[in-house]
Order: C-alpha cells, then sequence, then structure tokens
C-alpha cells in the first residue's frame, strides 16, 4: 500500500521539522513495516521539458519520424518517434538517457533504422499519468523548455511503501485517516478525526427532488450486516480536479472520471470500499447469492462464471456486481450518466477471500473488505462522497431516500486489564498512567471502576475500528501498551527457566542420516518439489489418473492434483536442466498421496479422514547409458543400505509400471518384505514426456526402511576373529535371466567356510555373446583355524562345478 505524506497531512499535524524517513522509521519500529519512502519528483529524473523545432520523415521507415527537440540553451537533441500528433512548436516531455519510465523501462542512445536517437518523447501512459497512449503528451505554455518535469507538474510530496503483510490484522490501518491516526500517537500530535455523522438525520430531500424510488433487499444479512445506497442526480461526468488526480496518481492509482475518482479517493482516504452505479441500469438491487453457473462481464471487460457460494449485487433480472470486488460492465458509470446509485456496504470478509481467490481477482476492494472492516465506516464514507460531490458537481442534487439495511453488532468489550499482570507479561514494570494513557490516545475507553486516579484492575472498551477482529482479550491490549511504548525500551534479561532438552524425533533424525548419505557419500543433489502434479504430466508417462485426489481450488491448470510417486516431479527437473547437464543426478524425500482413508482430522469436529500419506524417497539418474543409469542407481541403494545395516536383496519383480522398460523393474527387499523397487524409463515415453537423456528411477518407503533401521537395536562390539581371512574372485558368465540373489544364495550355502559373498562387477559385452553377462564376486573364506591354500582352492573349484550344474555359469578365463 502507497501512502501520500500530504494527504496524511490532512488529519494529523506533524511538525515540519520531522523529516519522511523518521516517519517511515517510526511506523515501522511501532506499527507497519514501511519498505520505502520516495519523493514524488525522482520518478521525473532525467525527464524534462523540450522544444520541438523541427519534425521530418525518416528515411529509413514509413511510420517513423525524426523530431530535433530543444532541452536547454544550446541543447539540441534528435530524436526518433512513432507517434502522430508531433508538431514543431509544440512543448513536450523528454525522456534523456539514464531515465526510467512507469513501465521500468530504461532510457538509453540507440540507433533506430540507422537514424541516432537520443532520448524519448513520452506518452501519457508512460509517465504514470493516465492510460492514454494514442501520442505524446502535449503541455500547455506554462511549461518552460529544459524545466525539470516535476517542477513542471509541481509535485512535491512524499510517497510511503507499506508491506502489506504487516496489515493483515488491522483493518483500520488500509487507509490515510487510520495511519494518521496512529502517528498523532507516535509523535504526539493534534489528530483532526472526522465528525461523527447520522445520515439518517443530517439528508433532507425536498419533494420535487425525490426523482428515484429505490428499493433494496438484502436476502443474506450474515454476508452482508450492511448495506447503504443513495441516489444522487444531477451530476455531470467530466475529468476530476486536478489535486484529486495528483494525489491518485502519487499513491498509484490511475484517474478515470470525477464520480469513479471520488469513490476510489474516499476508499484510500477512509478505508471504506464504495461503488457508483449509473441509476438508469438499476432496476432495483438485491444483495444475494449468485446462482449456479451465472455469469457477468466485470469493469475490467472479462466474463466470468460464478457459483452458487459467491455475494453479488443484482438488480432484478441480472447481477450488477460481485459483492465487494468488482462491479459489472452493465451498470457501469458512462459519459452520458446523470443519475448514480452510490453504494457503501460491508461484507463478511471470509466470503470476499474466497471469492477473490476463485476468480483469480484481487482488488484494492477485496483487499479491505477481507481484512474486517468496521460496519460503522460505511456512513462515514457517506458523507465524504458527498462532501466531494458537492465540490466538483455543485448542481448535484439527492435523488431519493437513503437506504441503510443493517444487522450487526461488534463486541467492544469491555475487557478486564489486570495492570500489576501487565508489567509481569512485559517483564518490566510501566506506570500504571503511562498504560492508561496510551490506551486512550489510541481510541480505547478506560474505565478506572469507580477510583479517581488509578485502579489495579481498568474495563478497557475497544473502539468499533479495532473491534471486528483485532483487540478482543487482554493480550491484545498488551501488545497495544508495548507496541507504543517502544520495544526498544524494553530492557534486556535472560529468563530464568529451567531448560529441559527437546525431545528427540528419532524419524527426523533418520531422515537426516538418509540425506547425508546421498547427498554426500553418493554425490546426489537434494530437490524439494510441490506435492501437486497434473493431468497432462501423467498423460505424458502413460499413467492412470483416475484414482488420484483431485484438488478443489487448484493453483494452476499444471498442479490439479495431489502425487501418489514422487517420479513425475522429479521428471519435470530432469526436463529443466538436461540442456545444461550431461548427467543428472537428484533425490527428494516427500509425501505421496493417495485416494484411500488415512488418519483422523484431529481439527475437524466431524473426525473427518484424511487421505492416506506415506513418505517416499525417490532417487533418478539421467544422462548416461541406460544399462550404467540403472546399475548406478543400484549401487546408491546398496551404499544407502549397508550404510544402515540394513541387509536387504534385489529380486526380479512380477509386476507391471505403465512408464517402467519391460523386464527392467526390480524389487528391493528386506526382512521378506519389500519396500521399494527401481526401474529404468521406456525410452518411447520418455521422448514423448520430452526427455532427451536414458533414465532410471527408485523409490522406497520411508516408512518401512525406518522400521527396519529401528529393529536394528545399538551397535555392539564384536571380537576381530583370531585367524585371518582367505579372499578368492570368482568371475563366470550366465544367461541374462539368472539372477543375482539365487547365485548369491547358493554360494553362501555351499560351506560352512563361506563368511561373506560381496558381487563387485556386473558386465556385459559383444565379447560374451547375446543374451549373457559376467558377474564377478568377492568370496572370504573363514575358520577358527589358519586355512591353507589348497583346501580354499579345492572348495573354489567344487563351488565352480556346482554353480556350473545348476546354472549354466561358465568361468571366465578371458
Amino acid at each position: 500500500m502507497q501512502l501520500s505524506l500530504n494527504w496524511l497531512k490532512d488529519f494529523v499535524k506533524i511538525s515540519n521539522s520531522i523529516t519522511p524517513e523518521e516517519v517511515g522509521q517510526k511506523l515501522t519500529l511501532h506499527t507497519v513495516e514501511v519498505e520505502g519512502v520516495t519523493k514524488q519528483g525522482e520518478k521525473f529524473k532525467n525527464i524534462v521539458v523540450g522544444k520541438i523545432l523541427e519534425v521530418k520523415k525518416h528515411p529509413n521507415a514509413d511510420r517513423l519520424r525524426l523530431a530535433k527537440v530543444e532541452i536547454g540553451k544550446d541543447k539540441i537533441l534528435d530524436i526518433v518517434c512513432g507517434a502522430p500528433n508531433i508538431e514543431a512548436g509544440q512543448l513536450v516531455p523528454v525522456a534523456m538517457p539514464g531515465a526510467v519510465m512507469a513501465n521500468g523501462l530504461e532510457i538509453k542512445e540507440a540507433e533506430v533504422r540507422g537514424e541516432k536517437s537520443q532520448g524519448m518523447l513520452c506518452a501519457e501512459d508512460e509517465l504514470g499519468l493516465g492510460g492514454d497512449h494514442a501520442g505524446i503528451l502535449i503541455l500547455d505554455g506554462k511549461a518552460r523548455v529544459g524545466q525539470n518535469f516535476s517542477d513542471y507538474l509541481g509535485v512535491n510530496d512524499v510517497v510511503l511503501e507499506v508491506d502489506n503483510k504487516s496489515l493483515s490484522n488491522r483493518p483500520d490501518l488500509w487507509s490515510h485517516y487510520g495511519i494518521a491516526r496512529e502517528l498523532s500517537v507516535l509523535f504526539d500530535a493534534k489528530f483532526i478525526e472526522r465528525p461523527k455523522v447520522d445520515l439518517n438525520k443530517d439528508i433532507k430531500i425536498k419533494k420535487e427532488d425525490k426523482v428515484v424510488n429505490l428499493k433494496v433487499e438484502v436476502k443474506d444479512k450474515e454476508l452482508c450486516p450492511r448495506y447503504m445506497a443513495l441516489p444522487i442526480s444531477g451530476i455531470k461526468i467530466a475529468p476530476s480536479p486536478k489535486w484529486m488526480q495528483d494525489r491518485l496518481i502519487a499513491v498509484g492509482m490511475r484517474p478515470i472520471n470525477n464520480i469513479v475518482d471520488v469513490t476510489n479517493y474516499v476508499m484510500l482516504e477512509l478505508g471504506q470500499p464504495l461503488h457508483a452505479f449509473d441509476a438508469r441500469l438499476v432496476n432495483g438491487i438485491v444483495v444475494r447469492r449468485a446462482k449456479k453457473d451465472e455469469e457477468m462481464e466485470t469493469l475490467d471487460g472479462q466474463k466470468r462464471k460464478l457459483d452458487d457460494k459467491m455475494l453479488v449485487i443484482a438488480d432484478l433480472k441480472k447481477p450488477i456486481a460481485i459483492a465487494g470486488v468488482m462491479g459489472g460492465a452493465n451498470s457501469e458509470v458512462g459519459d452520458d450518466t446523470e443519475t448514480i446509485i452510490l453504494e457503501a456496504a460491508n461484507f463478511e470478509p471470509t466470503q470476499i477471500r474466497k471469492t477473490s481467490t476463485k476468480l483469480a481477482l484481487r482488488t484494492e476492494a477485496s483487499m479491505r473488505f477481507e481484512k474486517s472492516l468496521d460496519p460503522n465506516l460505511c456512513e462515514l464514507a457517506v458523507a465524504r462522497v458527498l462532501e466531494l460531490i458537492k465540490e466538483i458537481c455543485p448542481k448535484a442534487k439527492i435523488a431519493g431516500d437513503l437506504v441503510d439495511l443493517k444487522s450487526f453488532s461488534l463486541n467492544q468489550g469491555p475487557v478486564e486489564l489486570d495492570l500489576d499482570w501487565v508489567s509481569k507479561m512485559i517483564g518490566q514494570k510501566i506506570e500504571e498512567h503511562k498504560v492508561i494513557l496510551i490506551l486512550e490516545k489510541l481510541g480505547f475507553e478506560v474505565d478506572l471502576g469507580g477510583a479517581k486516579k488509578s485502579a489495579k484492575i481498568i474495563k478497557v472498551k475497544v473502539p468499533t475500528w479495532r473491534a471486528t477482529k483485532d483487540v478482543s482479550i487482554p493480550e491484545d491490549l498488551i501488545e497495544e501498551v508495548v507496541r507504543i511504548y517502544g520495544y526498544n525500551n524494553i530492557k534486556i534479561e535472560m529468563p530464568l527457566i529451567k531448560i529441559e532438552y527437546p525431545r528427540f524425533n528419532f524419524e527426523r533424525l533418520f531422515e537426516r542420516k538418509v540425506k547425508e548419505i546421498l547427498a554426500r557419500s553418493a554425490g546426489l543433489i537434494e530437490t524439494y518439489n510441490y506435492s501437486f502434479v497434473g493431468e497432462e504430466q501423467l498423460k505424458k508417462l502413460n499413467i492412470d489418473s483416475s484414482n488420484y485426489i483431485r484438488l478443489a481450488n487448484p493453483i494452476s491448470n499444471l498442479h490439479t492434483m495431489m502425487r501418489q510417486s514422487l517420479l513425475l516431479n522429479l521428471v519435470e527437473n530432469i526436463k529443466s536442466n538436461q540442456a545444461k547437464y550431461e548427467n543428472v543426478k537428484l533425490f527428494e524425500i516427500g509425501s505421496v498421496f493417495f485416494n484411500t482413508p488415512g488418519d483422523i482430522n484431529k481439527n475437524d469436529e466431524k473426525k473427518e479422514m484424511l487421505p492416506y500419506q506415506e513418505k517416499k524417497i525417490g532417487i533418478i539418474i539421467a544422462g548416461g547409458k541406460p544399462l550404467d543409469n540403472y546399475n548406478e542407481i543400484k549401487g546408491i541403494i546398496q551404499l544407502l543400505l549397508k550404510s544402515l545395516n540394513i541387509d536387504f536383496n534385489f529380486q526380479k519383480s512380477e509386476k507391471e509400471i505403465s512408464w517402467a522398460e519391460s523386464g527392467s523393474i526390480a524389487d528391493i527387499g528386506a526382512g521378506g518384505k519389500n519396500f521399494g523397487y527401481v526401474a529404468m524409463l521406456d525410452n518411447n515415453i520418455g521422448r514423448s514426456a520430452g526427455l532427451k537423456k536414458n533414465l532410471a528411477y527408485a523409490e522406497m518407503s520411508s516408512k518401512d526402511l525406518f522400521e527396519l533401521y529401528s529393529n536394528l537395536g545399538a551397535k555392539q562390539y564384536e571380537e576381530m576373529p583370531k585367524f585371518p581371512p582367505v579372499v578368492r574372485d570368482l568371475a563366470f558368465v550366465v544367461d541374462n535371466k539368472v539372477l543375482y540373489n539365487k547365485i548369491k544364495e547358493d554360494i553362501e550355502k555351499f560351506s560352512e567356510l563361506i563368511k561373506n559373498v560381496e558381487l563387485f562387477d556386473v558386465y556385459q559385452g559383444e565379447k560374451l555373446g547375446y543374451n549373457k553377462k559376467n558377474l564377478a564376486f568377492h568370496i572370504i573364506y573363514q575358520a577358527d583355524r589358519t586355512l591353507i591354500g589348497e583346501e580354499v582352492d579345492k572348495l573354489q573349484n567344487e563351488l565352480a562345478k556346482k554353480l556350473e550344474e545348476k546354472f549354466g555359469a561358465q568361468v571366465r578365463n578371458f
């Protein structure tokens, strides 16, 4: 949100000796975060008034012209311009090299179709002064050649940029009026309060002036606790006064016409959004929920489909506005409008937020309504609009009765506050009279309970502008006292609290250990992805989406469902990086979600079941040959599980995976249970998904791994063998269909002297023959005595013979 310092000073008398930077710093320390303080003239740096001396046709372009422009004594620039309205003798704004336009474009010297251009002649929209781009802005005779453009405009304001996030719980601060109230407290300055109004008493209408008999019905009073409407005739649509346009432009609002500008001006001044309908286009007003699939065109020219949960302002035939969000084009104030219906309403904040989010339409009005505005603000805003309309449209008259339908109540307390407890909570003593003074300055009414000067327990009545959702309990009042007193004034002391060790989350420690192994030891890069996937992703990988959980309100059409595997988003990561790196090796640990019942939602009163979710470990490798990727990923799994001391095995899987190459799927198991798989992506599917590299993927259940790891128990000391082992290597060629695990099991069972078997190499090549592979094992022999070579050699030969008989294994000697 942007704030004009000149505008703020309409309501608070801040000393001229206080700099804008001090104002920003004070607000940041006590109220809201001020992100920037900008002098308005800085927007027009390096933009000056120039006089066009000569205009001629560009020799190399039909639609371009060459202008010689004087910007000061003996300073003439050559500028290429495409605007049709430039002529010699005109005074125009000239952006010189170094100027930055409203859209962020930085002006530099350039060559356009072979002709030098030393700057730019500016249109209205390029300067941020409006939306007109039909031609160059032509200045009046008051302009002087060489004059800074900011001086010509007479802009001398300072704009404070406030972070909207810091205003989320303060609906009263979404206006100059609310911020000025805060500044009056922070600087102990006089606050010029708007007088309280009772429009029903103040508005008097002559019988002959009553030309509109307006009927209003509010069908959902919960969603619209207050609705005010007032017909006004004698309107003449014209540009708003320059002072009003200047203020709107200063805070980033584009002037449109006098009526629209007045409603925007009052919204920015008081914080209450308003809307004006053309009375000719409105046949009564009904505040109701939209009908299912009802459509309307909004003021931005977009046709929007509504649903029956949205609130609309309608007449007897059609919706004319989306309540609290945007008006409709079918009731828009136009150049020939003479009578308007002014609307000031209050809407339920959650409903406004849901509607604006669902329609992807967030406006200045919706941002304010969703913060829970004070319903009493409506009549103050109507009174201010009438004051301004009377000023800019002298012939305007009240054209009908004021409609004011209200059904709201505010919890203003009182809230009991124990002053001793205040000091205890803050951690230091703050004088009682200071606490009371701070609250009273902020607009709270303090009841001392009959005591003349002070009381230990006071009753505090909350002002209406803080009673909607902001202040309701004693802790809220303490926050008010402390922030105004100053956090910097609170002494820093270490608390005298007994500190206990935090409870260990062993599953989280396990997850961290897995990440350390995969990132440091295996050299993989960790990635984090959304838990969402899109239907197009699933189709490209040949995955059926029928059983996926669909999102009711997805953030985009690329994220419409909850993922059931980490694969899809990891594939997208590969696609994003495949052009930059030869090999890409990633892993992710994240949750997947299934359309089956899971845990009970403890925060839900109905105790409904949540969908089942589980953490998975996904590993993906792309870039090498298919089998190399496959073997490397198996090696990484072996490294991980051995580092965790988990005995495991790979087994050929009987299941089918739609995206995997036939015959490449291997289950990963331990303790008689499979907890993951590894597979190669089918090349044809990969190419259709946009992949240019071969890919292997593995996925394991983090939960199952953690259970296996937890059941291992603590490591215990094991005495070193007294006698040395004997290590023999055995390499042989077998058919591709023979599983490594079957061979390993037979080797381990062959003799009691064989203590360990480790596969250290797998090779396939033309020398071995078609559909053959070479397996090489380290075999460790050990006994409670010293083994001799002849004994081990004999066992090794017998083992080779047995493997040949059972598996057709041929000892490799080439």
